[in-house]
């Protein structure tokens, strides 16, 4: 499993069907590492819209793949995933299975990268976005900076 634990910081683009320009999305996603499951919750925030809580619990099953439940605002959506080998892969679907979505996880330089599609009815739309591990600043009267720094 590629999934690092640590906060992540994500920045992107979401697509709708028939638009040439993205929509810049933002995402913040901490990761939590058990034994057989794995525990990532954050925040999704579009371009001039309300930021989004989510929720999403992947634990391994007796098929070899991973079980998911994922809370996003309202919606609840359940499915599968491979997670035992890049790249990532995971399905889920809401109940009325009206609402699909679909998402790959893969190792780029310096983090990962995510893309995916959401079909809601007749509605698709695709993303793409490359995650950072958070650097929590340390600061402190005994901690120097050993970088050099350039003249302003």
């Amino acid at each position: 499993m590629i999934l690092e634990a640590g906060r992540w910081l994500g920045k992107g683009t979401l697509l709708a069907a028939g638009r040439s320009l993205g929509q810049a999305v933002e995402c913040e996603v901490g990761i939590e590492r058990e034994d057989d499951a794995v525990t990532l919750s954050g925040t999704w925030l579009e371009e001039h819209q309300a930021p989004v809580g989510f929720s999403v619990r992947a634990a391994r099953n007796e098929e070899g793949t991973w079980t998911l439940v994922a809370l996003a605002g309202a919606l609840r959506l359940q499915g599968t995933a491979k997670l035992d080998s890049p790249p990532n892969l995971a399905l889920l679907w809401n109940d009325a299975g009206n609402l699909h979505v679909t998402a790959a996880l893969f190792a780029i330089s310096g983090g990962y990268g995510c893309r995916g599609f959401l079909r809601d009815g007749e509605r698709v739309r695709t993303w793409e976005i490359a995650f950072r591990l958070k650097q929590e600043v340390v600061r402190g009267p005994n901690v120097i900076s050993l970088q050099q720094r350039r003249p302003r």
